[in-house]
């Protein structure tokens, strides 16, 4: 399991769960099912695994819970100790509170919330459900980057605002795309030197190395 001040879950948000599915299983080998264990509609909510290994959620964008035309994305968590204090730090040093913290039926504590430099982020403090427990290796993801137009001051933003390790983010002068964060997926058993970003055909962009 990932400790606190490090990444460790995304949730994929897309229209078309079927679709997505089948994206993830041929770009990664994910399997996408439903999770037994998950008190939320099998319906609109399922996860993707690899090797054993639980790698995301699926949430449907058409199950109530979003406002019409919100966009596919991915949300991603770092795992806290403190989801409310984080919270109120990261608003304090003058990020936007999204949702406070809330407890999720014993699975934890959420809140999200976008940092000063226009990226969204979710503060997951672990309940019965922790989130990532895979080893980094070829089909999983190896590390966060973040994109934005001053990457020094967004790292400073969090590992000195905030107080997160964060020692597998990265932070990059963003060139065209929108700020926010991208996993990088580790798709050979080598260094990532390369970034390659892939968007998927449902809207998803992950980076390929």
């Amino acid at each position: 399991m990932r400790p606190a001040g490090e990444f460790c879950w995304m949730d994929i948000k897309t229209p078309d769960l079927d679709a997505t599915e089948r994206e993830l299983d041929s770009a990664l080998g994910w399997e996408c099912v439903v999770d037994p264990d998950d008190h939320r509609d099998p319906a609109t909510v399922r996860k993707a695994r690899f090797e054993g290994h639980w790698m995301a959620g699926l949430c449907s964008l058409r199950s109530g819970a979003y406002p019409p035309g919100t966009e596919p994305h991915v949300s991603y968590y770092v795992a806290v100790d403190d989801a409310a204090r984080v919270h109120d730090a990261a608003v304090t040093a003058g990020g936007t509170s999204v949702a406070p913290p809330s407890p999720i039926a014993g699975l934890g504590v959420l809140a999200t919330v976008v940092d000063p430099f226009g990226a969204a982020v979710s503060l997951w403090q672990p309940g019965t459900f922790a989130g990532w427990t895979h080893p980094v290796t070829p089909g999983t993801p190896r590390r966060l980057v973040h994109t934005s137009t001053t990457p020094t001051s967004a790292g400073r933003f969090y590992r000195d605002g905030l107080g997160l390790a964060l020692s597998d983010a990265v932070f990059r002068t963003r060139t065209g795309e929108p700020p926010g964060w991208t996993a990088l997926i580790q798709i050979a058993d080598r260094p990532a030197t390369t970034l390659a970003p892939v968007r998927l055909p449902s809207g998803h962009v992950f980076l390929f190395a």
